[in-house]
């Protein structure tokens, strides 16, 4: 049977998941005052809102297709190792530099909510419905089964979107034209070269982890702020905060040092200490925090990323605006 035929009875909730995707990186990016971050009142001399905006909007077509694939991995229609995870994220940082005048506005997001579309329309694929349960369960086997190819597609996407502070694997180095073919000849999968990363970055911390900070943390977190504010604002730069404070921000870390990321989290704690988004005081404090981390040039960008992963979860769990 024609697969068009197998999705056409879930062609909705397919685009549902896409669109959750993309709703996550546009709520992240719209929270204001996050500390540090690009949001709807605050630009960056590299990167404005617009941008950020134009690159949610861009990485439709690949979500949308990388779901279609998870849901035919699901129905047993597609091998698991050939749903294309490295391939699409490629393809939504190649279409995000084409929509946006900046370079990296999205990597890291990108690189989680791609798994996370797939893994979604597995569950759709298999069970007809989706739980979160079945989501992470699925995470695991669709991380697990990346190829080389997929690895090819990470380096691809890494050299288009060019981020900063990037850290060096010893002799993978992504911006060495030889290690794409290293990766093709040694075998090496994108979840082989993601656990090297999670050394220094949370963002393939999570890919190895079966997204244990989205899932433990950050999900269920958020859910509780949202129920109490029934606030997206509010909940946005709340779960931010918070998720600063449960870990210092590795890209941080990478461009300023532990030791800054360190205090750049003991900041958040004592933001929260005092209500945070929930009380005047926790606010005024939330205002001049953000003008303090611009000004020192510190931009918790991982947690921005961490941000947009728990708002896919609840956003997939029927939460709307």
């Amino acid at each position: 049977m024609n697969s068009k035929c197998w999705m056409k009875p879930h062609t909705r909730v397919l685009k549902d998941i896409a669109r959750a995707a993309q709703l996550a990186s546009a709520l992240e990016v719209s929270g204001y005052p996050k500390p540090g971050n690009v949001h709807r009142t605050s630009d960056i001399p590299e990167s404005t809102f617009e941008q950020f905006i134009a690159s949610a909007i861009a990485i439709g077509p690949s979500l949308l297709s990388v779901t279609r694939n998870g849901f035919l991995a699901g129905r047993g229609k597609l091998e698991l190792s050939k749903i294309g995870i490295g391939k699409y994220i490629s393809e939504a940082v190649s279409e995000t530099m084409r929509w946006q005048r900046n370079g990296n506005t999205n990597l890291g997001s990108v690189m989680l909510l791609v798994p996370l579309a797939a893994s979604a329309g597995m569950a759709i694929g298999e069970r007809g419905k989706l739980t979160m349960r079945a989501l992470r369960h699925n995470i695991s086997r669709v991380l697990r089964s990346t190829t080389p190819a997929d690895a090819v597609g990470l380096y691809e996407a890494v050299l288009a979107a060019k981020p900063a502070g990037l850290g060096k694997l010893e002799k993978l180095d992504v911006n060495d034209p030889k290690s794409r073919r290293e990766l093709i000849k040694r075998r090496i999968s994108a979840y082989e070269v993601m656990k090297i990363c999670s050394e220094w970055d949370d963002v393939a911390r999570e890919w190895v982890t079966d997204y244990s900070i989205t899932f433990g943390f950050g999900h269920p977190r958020l859910k509780e702020i949202y129920r109490r504010t029934r606030c997206i604002n509010t909940t946005t730069v709340q779960i931010f905060l918070e998720l600063l404070a449960h870990r210092p921000d590795t890209f941080v870390s990478r461009i300023k040092g532990r030791k800054i990321a360190e205090e750049t989290s003991e900041k958040a704690r004592i933001v929260l200490k005092e209500g945070g988004m929930l009380t005047k005081r926790g606010r005024e404090l939330i205002a001049k925090l953000d003008s303090e981390f611009k000004r020192r040039d510190i931009n918790p960008g991982t947690t921005a990323d961490l941000t947009a992963s728990a708002w896919m979860l609840t956003l997939l769990e029927g939460v709307r605006p």
